[in-house]
């Protein structure tokens, strides 16, 4: 820590006289000093603190079918983790503009698969998107090149979210990121895999977290708990890949610890999804289940302190 304080004076020592010439005020000064001190401080210490909360979070895991997309709402700003899938689109935008979202400020995509990615061209044509995340991970399909070509149309900032990342979602709400990693998990085949290159990071804020998942399945639930462990620890678990029997591990679910486990699928889906062993995985572990199939779209509201969680049918 020591260090990082020595870091910090000399950055600060450095931009006085270049704000002097830019003809900066001290004010000015004083704001880059807290900006470069801030951003020093989060990588330093963020996966094991609780942030500064300041105002109101409400979470939203929409009731959209077999898929996932999840609204969350800081302070007055709006902001997507997946969207649902291709036929999901007239819903999603439907349930967006009934809550009152007219634009969004951040949109992760998780991986490429359609029922993440699959509602983003509706979202996207309905509404402004200031920022869009993803794993960086093409694939040669037309949804993805409409994707990008939308992005291109509307302008909107793209970045790949990999291990050590940091999103910000303003009032001492941030999105840390635990994978994937640079170096691609492969298949049998030695292509990518999608669900096993998921985008996955935990939300936190203030005393509040939730771990988000994607479609991670067990070889990259492995590989987060050898490298992570109790940095994954949640108040809340997006259960991986819709309940499915390859994620949710036995040993992942001890290091996550969660207390809730919210699960996106849709009723009678055709993968039978949530499974059995899932299931029972989480009520061992005594974690209280909340799932949209049966239950409709989830609502966790937050101060930072304590949280709530509700379904909407």
């Amino acid at each position: 820590m020591k260090r990082i304080q020595q870091i910090l004076v000399l950055l600060i020592t450095l931009l006085v006289p270049l704000f002097a010439i830019a003809g900066c005020s001290s004010g000015d000064v004083s704001k880059a000093a807290t900006a470069v001190s801030s951003s020093v401080q989060s990588g330093y210490s963020i996966d094991t603190h609780q942030t500064t909360a300041d105002g109101h979070v409400d979470i939203y895991m929409l009731d959209i079918g077999q898929g996932d997309a999840i609204l969350i709402k800081v302070g007055d700003e709006y902001s997507m983790i997946d969207t649902g899938d291709i036929e999901h689109r007239e819903n999603i935008v439907g349930q967006l503009q009934n809550i009152g979202v007219t634009k969004l400020k951040n949109v992760i995509i998780t991986h490429p698969h359609a029922d993440h990615m699959g509602g983003f061209l509706a979202i996207a044509k309905s509404m402004p998107i200031e920022h869009v995340y993803d794993d960086g991970i093409p694939v040669d399909n037309n949804m993805y090149k409409t994707y990008e070509k939308w992005i291109e149309k509307k302008n909107i900032q793209r970045t790949t979210l990999k291990k050590g990342s940091t999103v910000d979602f303003g009032h001492g709400a941030v999105f840390v990121v635990y994978a994937p990693w640079d170096e691609t998990l492969v298949d049998k085949k030695g292509q990518p895999d999608l669900n096993n290159n998921s985008i996955v990071g935990k939300f936190i804020f203030g005393k509040f977290s939730m771990l988000f998942t994607g479609d991670a399945e067990l070889q990259e639930e492995k590989r987060l708990i050898k490298e992570q462990n109790s940095k994954l620890f949640a108040r809340i678990l997006k259960v991986g890949h819709h309940g499915s029997r390859t994620s949710s591990s036995e040993d992942f679910l001890k290091s996550v610890k969660p207390e809730s486990a919210l699960i996106s699928s849709g009723l009678y889906n055709k993968y039978g999804h949530p499974h059995d062993v899932t299931l029972r995985h989480l009520n061992e572990h005594n974690i209280a289940i909340y799932r949209t199939d049966t239950m409709g779209r989830i609502h966790i509201s937050t101060d930072g302190n304590e949280w709530q969680i509700s379904t909407e049918r």
